[in-house]
């Protein structure tokens, strides 16, 4: 069967890597991303062409580069160093942005660019070893992971806050505090008390862990009952109000995974079966402002505005998608999405491809080159039905999405598939850094926990004018719903100040 639309783009090759896998004690990200991309590179089953042919590398952004450092260093430039460790020696060389939507974000964009002539071949690839920082800083090892490079790049990080001041001081200090607050705003939203809603994260989150045993690289393989998560057993302690410790993103790992894209001409020209192509349909991308200038946190108008333009463009319903991998660093991610999609009768197991960021790992901003590793597998094994990846970065202000086929587009490949990023304002009746003073309601909390010890609940408010704020609750009953409780506001200039009436 011949190439009907030889300018379609293709993904043509996938691999993964991981500390076991190759055999290292203490793998570096370059050692594992170089390691995924000669996976890759031979999963295509014609290696020396295609090495002759990349002539782009996209690295995803590290956490070490994302503002989360270390004392082992790192490469000057990380896509010229993965390059050399794979043999490559690629004409541009592109770093990606912060965000767990960049694998996806990057497939749209190469896509276009490869449509249009201006790359013949493209890598993306990226890789976290925090479980051999982690590891090594217990054991005393030193390493020395810095690299200098004499090679430009295309340094696409960007200025998007993932967390701004405001909020840090309010408490909100990690990602498990900023989705505590949208899961226990959702929960509102849904009128659920707490247990029935924790029932029902444990539920979700079990049929996910039944899934990261039949990947080879999963990370933290084991399936959990749903009374098993509810409980404190494994290590499983309370992280926060509402969260324990494996209901989160689990970023101990040593993973690595690469993609590999061309047109389906090109791939067709260097002697690539048919059968190695996965046609990309779709993309979309959207933005949501930061969570301090939204009015529902019970929401993700990025997620629904990207999962939705996504399908129309495919010319797809969401009942026409077979296999789906939905980002999960916490259940609300994965909650949102389903809602998104309005399938009831799928089961909860079929959201992921991979187990997610809990067991199968959470390679900072990389998983879902991963998502996308397994979804071309699960494509070439059987491509009945289209596929998708749902991406998302910061606090579910930032999506991708790519819709996947083992077939052509019908009538052609055009770029206008992948939507022109949507970015949304601020909400309004919103206010930056918003500091109030008198009467106010509380929406939404997180009370974080250090060794089972609570401390001061972030809270959610809106004030007498109904303008959304946060603030801090000093001693918050942790036996109580805190959402619907008035409370005082006063203001040191730095932060808002709760006191429960």
């Amino acid at each position: 069967m011949g190439i009907s639309d030889r300018q379609a783009p293709v993904l043509i090759a996938v691999g993964e890597a991981s500390g076991k896998s190759l055999g290292l004690e203490w793998p570096s990200p370059v050692d594992l991303a170089s390691g995924a991309v000669k996976t890759a590179l031979a999963d295509s089953g014609n290696t020396e062409k295609l090495v002759d042919s990349i002539d782009c590398l996209l690295a995803t952004r590290l956490f070490y580069d994302s503002g989360v450092g270390h004392q082992y260093g790192s490469p000057d430039n990380l896509p010229d160093a993965i390059a050399q460790a794979s043999g490559l020696n690629p004409a541009q060389l592109i770093y990606g942005d912060v965000g767990g939507q960049s694998p996806q974000k990057y497939v749209n964009e190469l896509a276009v660019q490869l449509h249009e002539g201006k790359i013949k071949a493209a890598v993306i690839c990226g890789a976290e070893s925090v479980g051999t920082v982690k590891r090594a800083k217990k054991a005393g090892h030193d390493m020395d992971w810095n690299q200098p490079s004499d090679r430009d790049f295309i340094d696409k990080r960007s200025d998007f806050a993932v967390l701004t001041m405001y909020e840090i001081r309010h408490g909100i200090i990690s990602m498990p505090m900023a989705y505590g607050l949208l899961e226990n705003a959702r929960r509102k939203r849904l009128d659920m008390d707490r247990n029935s809603y924790a029932a029902d994260m444990a539920q979700l989150w079990s049929a996910f862990s039944s899934v990261a045993s039949t990947r080879e690289h999963a990370q933290f393989a084991k399936h959990w009952s749903k009374e098993e998560l509810l409980q404190d057993g494994g290590g499983n302690y309370r992280l926060n109000d509402p969260y324990r410790r494996w209901m989160v993103a689990q970023d101990a790992v040593a993973l690595g995974g690469a993609v590999i894209m061309t047109t389906a001409g090109h791939a067709a020209d260097m002697g690539i079966a048919e059968d190695r192509m996965i046609y990309l349909h779709s993309g979309a991308d959207s933005s949501a402002p930061i969570i301090s200038e939204q009015m529902d946190l019970s929401r993700s108008p990025a997620i629904d505005w990207a999962l939705a333009q996504a399908l129309d463009l495919a010319e797809m319903q969401a009942s026409d998608i077979g296999p789906i991998d939905i980002y999960s660093c916490f259940p609300v991610a994965v909650s949102l999405a389903i809602e998104a999609l309005n399938q009831p009768d799928r089961p909860l197991s079929s959201y992921t491809l991979t187990g997610g960021l809990s067991f199968f790992g959470g390679p900072g901003n990389s998983y879902s080159t991963h998502a996308i590793v397994a979804l071309v597998q699960a494509l070439r094994k059987d491509g009945s039905k289209p596929g998708m990846i749902s991406a998302n970065g910061g606090v579910i202000n930032k999506e991708s999405v790519g819709i996947y086929a083992a077939q052509p587009v019908a009538g052609g490949w055009t770029p206008d598939r992948i939507a022109t990023p949507n970015i949304l304002p601020p909400d309004k009746g919103t206010k930056p850094a918003h500091f109030a003073s008198g009467n106010g309601v509380i929406k939404s909390y997180a009370i974080p926990y250090v060794k089972d010890v609570p401390g001061a609940a972030t809270v959610w408010m809106t004030d007498e004018n109904g303008t959304p704020c946060f603030g801090m609750l000093e001693n918050a009953p942790v036996d109580t719903d805190l959402i619907g409780a008035t409370v005082t506001i006063s203001s040191d200039g730095k932060r808002n100040h709760a006191v429960l009436k």
